[in-house]
């Protein structure tokens, strides 16, 4: 049986806008969108932890791909 996939539109997640980014209603890190080719995977950039306990995990300036259909994500104001 092949994976399914949830894909995002290339119109919802926009390279150069900055998100936040939770995971099951926890609120992670801001990131900027540096690479998406509209499917299920992106690479962030952080620009900032959104709590004190994230800002143990995620560093500014750091880049990783993330699944982005496992997150939550909103547009940063």
């Amino acid at each position: 049986m092949k994976p399914v996939h949830d894909k995002v539109n290339k119109e919802e997640f926009v390279i150069g806008n900055t998100y936040n980014i939770s995971l099951r209603g926890k609120p992670l890190y801001a990131a900027e969108v540096v690479k998406f080719h509209g499917g299920c995977w992106a690479t962030v950039r952080v620009t900032k932890p959104l709590t004190e306990e994230t800002a143990k995990l995620y560093t500014p300036g750091v880049e990783f791909d993330i699944k982005v259909a496992e997150y939550e994500v909103a547009m940063s104001q």
